[in-house]
């Protein structure tokens, strides 16, 4: 909630403008990737770069891609996710991890992928959001997109950078080049302040205490409630 789509607007703003690619001749603007993991991040996304013209701003669809046979190139920015890069022929689109995931055969091969259908130089720029998510995870298939689009400058972007196992944000997109704190986020008011509170559940009782929040019903105070009294 501290502006990450911002930054990334600001970024691809400064360097539409400043015509920077990746041959750095200042001959044409910049092609540049958003690249989301739900269709809800690469909506929001693409609305909020609204002050760029009309024609630069190319959201990509499995549907439009079907229907014309290949994908947009006709632009400067464009919006997707990576399963809609992922489909391709025999493919479907889904936003489920594990069916992503269970379909290697498919997916690992540029060739049948929508994603192929580009130049491996085609984008200056990338912009992953969520970048702790697939992205970052060296099993998932769709870093086969980032592998294979490596001649751009990738920018990763995320509020829960990770080092786990199996998905080490570090390890691929390195240390971070500008952070924002939580406690900045608080200090500054765009986050809110927070207070933990521990306790102690059992799902078969439960007692209301004041601080307790009623979204909606009634409730006696000090009755002691049963499992069966809420299903």
């Amino acid at each position: 909630g501290t502006g990450k789509t911002a930054i990334a607007f600001q970024v691809a703003w400064k360097l539409f403008h400043a015509k920077w690619n990746i041959r750095k001749d200042g001959s044409r603007s910049p092609r540049i990737l958003f690249l989301a993991d739900r269709n809800i991040l690469a909506d929001q996304a693409f609305n909020a770069f609204g002050a760029f013209e009309e024609d630069a701003l190319v959201r990509i669809k499995p549907s439009e891609i079907s229907k014309k046979g290949w994908v947009p190139k006709n632009g400067n920015i464009f919006f997707t996710i990576f399963q809609t890069f992922m489909y391709g022929n025999n493919t479907e689109e889904t936003e489920d991890l594990q069916m992503v995931a269970d379909k290697k055969e498919i997916y690992g091969n540029s060739t049948t992928a929508n994603f192929g259908q580009y130049p491996r130089d085609y984008f200056d720029f990338i912009i992953i959001d969520e970048c702790h998510r697939g992205g970052a995870n060296d099993e998932s298939n769709w870093r086969a997109i980032l592998n294979y689009f490596e001649p751009a400058t990738q920018l990763g972007l995320t509020a829960t950078p990770k080092r786990d196992v199996n998905a080490d944000t570090y390890k691929y997109f390195g240390e971070p080049v500008y952070i924002y704190s939580l406690k900045e986020g608080i200090n500054d008011g765009f986050l809110t302040p927070f207070r933990v509170k521990q306790i102690q559940t059992n799902i078969t009782d439960y007692i209301y205490t004041s601080d307790d929040v009623i979204i909606e019903g009634e409730i006696e105070a000090d009755r002691e409630y049963k499992e069966e009294d809420f299903n």
